[in-house]
């Protein structure tokens, strides 16, 4: 008996053994990650979503603007159906934010590549069910004559509806990967200053103000990656007949360099409020999860 016993232990502690277990451990974080990235991001950016979206459509609109359209015209209309375009928004941004952070957190708790290259793969993953609900949204947005119905009527009898639902795909990727990248990764970077400053784990009420920051300074240096994306999706609303890089150059030459920061101050707005919102939202959905990012990251560091 005992020696069948010494034996298990012997066998329990070989290198074999420990890799096996090593190996499952690895696996079970992997998909903790995934699963609890996966619910977070969908609690967090339906929040973003329900409480931010009238200010993204302003910002858009004012992007949107023709150059030879006033101010004083668009203000008309500027403030009306503000939630035009939600409901296709919604059904994208909420399960692409679900595989973002879902892909983000697994990367990043397998701990094989930095956490700036998890949020760009994180960002290409996401940006599949993101980016053609997006282009809707904002014709939605900026023409009030305009249906969901009638724009996937028009994408389904296109010459190529994949072409038509990825339309600005390029300017999408372009805006959003840095973004991505910007904005996880100065949270992260502020999160961990934060937590040695006062060598404590960070309040909702703290985390929100770091959130607020990082998506401030976000949505300053990218603002003209989001003009240029908006350019060509709402080329026809501006009166611009042109693809790609064009779209801007041609807004560029009619309005001058300042339609470059259009939609700035609305933007900082919204994705300052939304970050507070984003990352508080996130991480209580993580807490109520179960999830210690602690953890998960001695684990990654003892790989």
């Amino acid at each position: 008996m005992a020696v069948a016993t010494e034996r298990r232990v012997s066998a329990s502690s070989s290198p074999l053994a420990r890799s096996e277990t090593h190996e499952k451990r690895k696996k079970k974080s992997s998909r903790d990650a995934f699963r609890v990235g996966a619910l977070s991001g969908c609690a967090a950016s339906f929040s973003v979503q329900t409480c931010m979206f009238p200010l993204n459509t302003v910002k858009t609109r004012l992007q949107a603007r023709a150059p030879e359209v006033s101010l004083k015209t668009l203000r008309r209309t500027l403030f009306r159906g503000l939630y035009a375009g939600f409901f296709v928004d919604t059904l994208g941004s909420v399960p692409g934010t679900g595989v973002f952070m879902a892909t983000y957190e697994a990367l990043k708790s397998a701990g094989v590549v930095p956490p700036a290259v998890a949020a760009t793969a994180a960002g290409v993953a996401g940006s599949l069910l993101v980016a053609p609900a997006d282009a809707i949204k904002q014709r939605l947005q900026v023409d009030a004559s305009k249906t969901l119905r009638g724009e996937l009527r028009t994408i389904a009898h296109s010459k190529s509806p994949i072409r038509s639902l990825f339309v600005g795909y390029p300017q999408f990727l372009a805006r959003d990967l840095p973004f991505d990248t910007v904005q996880v990764t100065t949270f992260e970077v502020l999160k961990r200053w934060h937590a040695s400053a006062v060598d404590r784990r960070s309040t909702p009420r703290e985390l929100a103000m770091l959130g607020a920051a990082a998506g401030a300074f976000t949505g300053m240096v990218t603002t003209p990656l989001d003009v240029a994306r908006t350019a060509e999706v709402c080329a026809a609303a501006a009166g611009v007949e042109c693809r790609g890089a064009s779209c801007l150059a041609a807004l560029v030459r009619r309005g001058g360099p300042g339609v470059l920061l259009r939609g700035a101050a609305p933007r900082m707005l919204e994705i300052s409020l939304g970050g507070a919102i984003y990352f508080s939202a996130l991480e209580a959905a993580k807490r109520a999860l179960g999830w210690d990012e602690s953890e998960s990251r001695e684990r990654s560091h003892d790989r």
